[in-house]
């Protein structure tokens, strides 16, 4: 049997649609595999902030120091002491704002959001943050500060005893 030329054009298209579904299927894994990458990545940036931060602080025997005098009796800091406090404190929380915003978009996983954000949970009923935070909460977003500000704040962490 002759095929006329139309008989051959749907065929083509037929050929030609099961193409681009095919190329939709694989265009879509990789589309979720980049993310799986990204989510991984994300992850690891985060991480490897606050293991900066805390690394930073903790190799130091004088930020050490000053920081658990900022935590626990903030007024007793020199004015120098005050500062280096002042600037730990922020650069860490500049840190949880970024994790809060990633873990709220789902490019951070929820279980890492919620270990890595413990500490920050531990810290809030501190002499020290509530200093910190009285001068500097307007320097983040307003939907941290709500996030902050449903923190308890009486109930101490025993992972908080190191403030003290």
């Amino acid at each position: 049997m002759r095929r006329s030329l139309q008989d051959w054009a749907h065929l083509a298209e037929i050929i030609g649609s099961v193409a681009i579904i095919l190329s939709l299927i694989f265009v879509g894994l990789q589309l979720s595999e980049n993310s799986k990458q990204v989510r991984s990545e994300t992850a690891h940036n985060v991480t490897a902030g606050l293991q900066s931060w805390y690394n930073g602080l903790g190799v130091s025997a004088q930020a050490s120091a000053i920081w658990r005098k900022g935590m626990s009796e903030p007024e007793s800091l020199t004015k120098d002491e005050a500062v280096q406090f002042m600037m730990a404190v922020h650069s860490v929380m500049l840190i949880y704002q970024t994790m809060y915003f990633l873990g709220q978009e789902g490019t951070l996983d929820e279980e890492m959001y919620t270990s890595m954000s413990s500490a920050m949970k531990a810290a809030v009923p501190a002499p020290g943050f509530t200093w910190y935070w009285n001068q500097r909460s307007e320097y983040f977003t307003k939907e941290f500060q709500s996030f902050v500000a449903q923190l308890p704040v009486d109930e101490i962490d025993a992972s908080a005893e190191i403030y003290r």
